[in-house]
């Protein structure tokens, strides 16, 4: 069914209209009702409480006159119907009856009269709900009745506006849609209206305009074309002689323009240049087999990837050898990408001679082949100087000690077979040439790790650094029984090491540590981990005499030492060896510290950073 505007607009108000109403109207009434029944509930069980309690006295003392002032009063209430007061003994005590109050339902209450204690008597009131529903009914009458009214006054106004400011345009808008159709152009679509309607018109009539000017744009646009064509002619005529500039600036590169059929393994087009390249005439090149015939033998299988393999949209280059006709070998860069055209697929691209760039590449690889091998003759005498030198270490080593040695038993048997006729001066100097002696030889043994380090094989393992602390300190301990240390060591710390060099490292720093704490009163030596770097630091730390940051670079020389050689023992190689032996396990050590505030060595293990032996 195809109803009109009118008809539309008409049913959508009245169901608009009438269903808000309706619904609101009957949530209202049920909300009256139920506040009403609640309240005459409240009512009832209000007047029940009262008289219970208003005629305990009068049940009492059996004294009916004395309640019949109550009863009347609650009577006067022209809800309640009837009322019975009853006593246990006699029966009915008082009553009251109204029934021509009755016009709806009945409700009943009844309450039991106590007294001290016992049950003396029962109340009963009747309540009608008449009187509050005819209240509520007609109240529901009145309201129905203004809204038809309101209803009607506003379909009649909603008509009328509907009528005089939708209808009746709509009316015109379609009389001017009309003559736009039929391209009556020239009549004005004059709106006097600002609403929406009204941008309508206005935009009915922009539109007449944009078409009446749009029709008078293309007969002056087909003029305009007739001349445009006669101009396209002579600009086609001007574009084949720029290409054919083109061409002949292409040709006269030494860049080689080409154009291939894929399918058939063939050039169809070369750039004239390829002569010169050759040396073979242009109509060699077109042959099917040309690739196969004149590519060096070991680079035919690029032919293959060119002509199959080539199928990107980005340019794709090779390096191959093209054989000329004086047996010469041509390196060329030959440059390669795949075109889609209205006769299908082809490839093209550029031939660029690359030999004298080759020539050059060759003659470097001449020379780095040259270069590894000195690197190479380099490496072998540096290998033999190192042995060299080892071996000269361990001869100069020997023929040390065994001067050493005998000088050492010389004195020994002067202090025991001499010492009574020696006065005290001369035994005061052999027994300082002993000790020199004996210092000396435990530099060479120190001399001797140190060059032995830098060759050693690093063999990493895990190692309970803690452990190897701990036993280092009881080590110290055996030999300084006397002395208390306190030790904050942690129960495991575990680490990638080598564990002889590793053992070395600590005894060394641990034995610094321990040596100068001897003028501490409370001396405390720790040793932990922190994370820094995404590496773990390990340190080692003392609160010593410390030293000045002004002479660290001399901390790990061999034989540099910052304090008297008589106050604290010690050669000063012992932080070379430690340094020397981090170093190998690819890491780093450092110092930091300050005088009479202690001292703290830094060390790192970096994994997989082993240094290799030379």
């Amino acid at each position: 069914m195809t109803l009109s505007l009118r008809t539309a607009l008409i049913l959508a108000i009245l169901a608009g209209l009438l269903l808000p109403a309706s619904i609101a109207g009957y949530l209202r009434l049920e909300s009256q009702l139920g506040e009403a029944r609640a309240q005459m509930a409240r009512d009832h069980g209000r007047i029940a409480d009262i008289l219970m309690l208003g005629m305990q006295e009068p049940l009492w003392n059996l004294a009916p006159e004395s309640g019949r002032p109550l009863l009347d009063s609650v009577m006067s209430d022209e809800r309640v119907v009837r009322v019975v007061i009853s006593d246990n003994t006699l029966g009915t005590f008082l009553s009251a009856n109204r029934p021509e109050r009755r016009q709806g339902q009945l409700y009943a209450l009844n309450r039991v009269v106590t007294k001290q204690g016992a049950q003396i008597g029962k109340v009963t009131v009747e309540f009608d709900d008449g009187r509050a529903i005819a209240l509520i009914r007609s109240e529901q009458r009145q309201t129905i009745a203004s809204v038809l009214v309101q209803l009607a006054f506003s379909l009649g106004l909603i008509l009328f506006l509907i009528h005089s400011r939708i209808l009746r345009p709509l009316d015109a808008l379609t009389k001017q849609a009309k003559r736009l159709a039929n391209q009556q152009l020239d009549q004005p679509f004059i709106w006097h209206r600002d609403d929406e309607l009204g941008q309508l018109g206005h935009g009915l009539e922009a539109t007449r305009q944009s078409l009446k000017a749009m029709f008078d744009t293309l007969e002056q646009k087909n003029l305009q074309l007739e001349a445009d064509l006669i101009s396209r002619r002579h600009i086609e005529s001007a574009l084949r002689a720029s290409q054919g500039r083109f061409q002949r600036l292409v040709e006269s590169t030494r860049v080689i323009p080409w154009d291939a059929n894929p399918e058939e393994w063939r050039f169809v087009y070369v750039g004239p240049q390829a002569e010169q390249l050759l040396g073979y005439p242009q109509s060699v090149w077109y042959h099917e087999n040309f690739l196969s015939t004149y590519l060096h033998p070991n680079d035919r299988h690029l032919a293959y990837q060119l002509f199959t393999e080539v199928r990107g949209d980005a340019p794709t280059e090779f390096e191959c050898r093209l054989l000329a006709k004086d047996q010469r070998t041509v390196w060329v860069l030959l440059i390669a990408e795949h075109r889609h055209g209205a006769d299908g697929h082809h490839l093209q691209g550029f031939l660029i001679d690359i030999s004298a760039r080759k020539e050059a590449e060759i003659e470097l690889e001449k020379y780095r082949n040259h270069l590894e091998e000195g690197i190479e003759l380099s490496t072998r005498a540096l290998a033999a100087a190192n042995h060299e030198l080892e071996t000269f270490a361990q001869s100069v080593s020997h023929d040390l000690r065994s001067p050493l040695r005998t000088i050492e038993g010389y004195i020994e048997v002067l202090l025991e077979d001499y010492s009574d006729t020696l006065d005290e001066r001369a035994r005061n100097y052999v027994v300082r040439m002993r000790g020199t002696m004996r210092h000396m030889g435990v530099l060479v043994d120190d001399l001797l790790t140190l060059s032995r380090l830098s060759r050693s094989e690093i063999r990493r393992q895990p190692v309970d650094l803690a452990a190897v602390a701990y036993e280092i300190v009881e080590e110290l301990r055996a030999l300084q029984p006397d002395r208390q240390v306190e030790i904050a060591f942690p129960d495991c710390l575990m680490a990638s090491a080598d564990p002889k060099l590793i053992r070395i490292v600590l005894y060394n720093l641990l034995d610094n540590a321990w040596k100068f704490t001897s003028h501490v009163p409370e001396p405390v030596i720790s040793l932990e981990v922190n994370e820094a770097n995404g590496q773990q630091v390990y340190q080692v730390s003392d609160n010593g005499v410390g030293f000045d940051m002004a002479q660290v670079i001399r901390l790990f020389l061999p034989f540099q030492r910052l304090h008297p050689p008589g106050e604290y023992e010690g050669n000063g190689i012992g932080l070379a060896i430690a340094q020397a032996i981090v170093q190998r396990h690819g890491g780093r050590i450092w110092a930091k510290g300050a005088p009479d505030e202690g001292t703290t060595f830094y060390f790192t293990l970096p994994e997989g950073r082993d240094v290799p032996g030379t």
